[in-house]
């Protein structure tokens, strides 16, 4: 599913030489254009067309949303963390996970008390992957009353690298064409309106290193997205043109599990803290659809805070 690239362990181990509370603020602000663009990508893919499904109609698509974070996500300022502990000397702006620099060119940490039981450490390094591809197994059908219900779903499971993952999410689109005079009157025009909600969760293992002792070491991603859309299409025999535009909110947390000691410090920490992420906003997508027989072939953009690439495969019927 999710690359293991994407979580790396080693920056959410190494961070706990800051100390706890330092380490908090540093995973949140490394991992954030994952936490963020988690949720983006998981309100993405839930349509190919604006036409609802006849009663008894139904497909199964398979998709892949690629969210891409902006310029501005790949890095951050340590010092304007406001860390409890230390500060970067010279230069303070380190790569995000999302991000990339040399060594050299990354900030050192210095503690702010010189004599003391803190060491410093250099920041570590992003993968220099700033796209979030998240692959996804959707089927729909269609109900009476120019009603289509949909579903995802991903039973738990272990996919090598990308550790455990499971996938929940349940659709509702709804015909308006019937509603609307102008657009009943003209065949190939579609609109429809369309909610929907994904639940995905995932865990990785963090192992330690000779600065950090790890036990049982894990971080569990949760996140739940929910999307809510205005689609309008054009339908043709072979292609269909589809828009949407609506309002999402996504919820991500990022447990730190397991138990973490500095044998510098004298200290250990038990699944230390939990970061979150929301996000909230419109966005607007545009899409077209190739349909060859029973197959559909589909790719659309959406434009937002973070814009996501979609493109997929399916079988359609009526």
């Amino acid at each position: 599913m999710v690359s293991h690239s994407v979580f790396s362990q080693e920056p959410l181990r190494d961070f706990f030489q800051a100390g706890k509370g330092d380490a908090e603020i540093l995973t949140k602000a490394y991992l954030q254009p994952y936490g963020e663009m988690l949720g983006t990508s998981l309100n993405a893919g839930w349509y190919n067309n604006a036409k609802v499904h006849k009663f008894g109609g139904f497909d199964v698509t398979f998709s892949v949303m690629n969210a891409v974070a902006p310029s501005s996500a790949t890095s951050f300022d340590v010092n304007a963390l406001g860390l409890e502990n230390f500060s970067a000397t010279g230069n303070s702006v380190a790569p995000t996970v999302a991000g990339e620099m040399s060594e050299s060119s990354r900030p050192e940490l210095q503690p702010n008390v010189q004599g003391g039981e803190y060491a410093a450490f250099k920041m570590p390094n992003g993968s220099g992957n700033d796209k979030l591809p998240i692959p996804m197994l959707q089927a729909a059908v269609g109900l009476p009353f120019n009603t289509e219900i949909m579903a995802r779903v991903v039973p738990k499971m272990s996919f090598g690298d990308a550790g455990k993952v499971s996938v929940l999410g349940f659709g509702l689109k709804h015909s308006l064409k019937d509603y609307i005079p102008f657009v009943k009157r003209i065949p190939f025009l579609q609109m429809s309106v369309l909610a929907g909600y994904t639940d995905f969760n995932t865990t990785y293992g963090i192992s330690g290193s000779e600065y950090v002792t790890v036990e049982n070491g894990e971080l569990a991603v949760s996140s739940g997205a929910f999307t809510s859309r205005l689609l309008v299409g054009a339908n043709f025999p072979v292609v269909a043109l589809y828009t949407g535009v609506g309002y999402g909110s996504t919820n991500s947390d990022f447990d730190i599990n397991g138990t973490y000691e500095v044998a510098s410090l004298g200290e250990s920490w038990t699944d230390p803290f939990t970061i979150g992420y929301k996000t909230n906003g419109f966005d607007f997508n545009a899409g077209v659809r190739l349909r060859l027989g029973f197959l559909a072939l589909h790719a659309d953009y959406t434009v937002g805070d973070y814009s996501v690439l979609t493109a997929g495969v399916g079988i359609n019927i009526r």
